[in-house]
């Protein structure tokens, strides 16, 4: 396992932009709803972990 690679994967995702998939509003971490139409934002934050683990665990298959 490479530890630096998989923190810097890690690092990049977390700087990477979300945006309210309702009405475009630019999201901050932390929130739950957006903050602009008020639409729950789980679905945007389960794709986004499902984005990373699979980015994760590229090249990790043999």
């Amino acid at each position: 396992m490479n530890n630096q690679s998989d923190v810097s994967r890690i690092l990049t995702f977390l700087s990477e932009a979300r945006s309210c998939n309702n009405c475009g509003t630019r999201i901050r971490f932390g929130d739950i709803d957006c903050p602009h139409c008020g639409a729950d934002l789980e679905d945007l934050y389960m794709e986004w972990a499902n984005n990373l683990l699979e980015e994760l665990n590229c090249g990790k298959k043999n």
